[in-house]
């Protein structure tokens, strides 16, 4: 790729399409992608976006938190999370590394046992590895 051409990224293309199929799946509720530091780039149709912008603020901290407790397991420092699981009752999410700079949130409408939750998580490893370049999300410039 030539310096015009540019790996297309979330935060340069509209990646609705993909949370749209995400949350086709069978048991998937919702499907939110956002910036490690919580700014949400897309989200799947029938999510309001003010639980989007939620949904982006408290799983970036629990991505943050799973950083810090990567200490307590024998990992390399510096170690990003591969999934976090929330166990609700009669439902779950599940929050996963999608990309450089990127997270991905789903909520199943299952219990953790439940297969719905085994598919979700298949589904959405599978498009992550299909898709992770694109999914990635460049850094953002900081602001004084």
């Amino acid at each position: 790729m030539t310096e015009q051409q540019q790996q297309p990224t979330a935060d340069t293309h509209d990646m609705t399409w993909v949370l749209n199929r995400l949350a086709g799946s069978k048991g998937v509720e919702h499907a939110v992608l956002f910036t490690s530091d919580g700014l949400v780039l897309a989200h799947s149709e029938g999510l309001h976006r003010d639980v989007a912008d939620r949904t982006a603020a408290s799983s970036s901290s629990l991505f943050s938190l799973g950083r810090g407790v990567g200490e307590f397991a024998p990992t390399p420092d510096d170690t990003i999370p591969r999934k976090i699981i929330i166990d609700l009752p009669g439902a779950c999410v599940l929050v996963f590394a999608a990309g450089h700079n990127s997270v991905l949130a789903v909520s199943v409408g299952a219990e953790m046992t439940d297969a719905e939750v085994a598919v979700a998580s298949a589904e959405t490893i599978k498009a992550i590895k299909g898709l992770a370049p694109a999914l990635s999300a460049r850094a953002r410039a900081r602001t004084s």
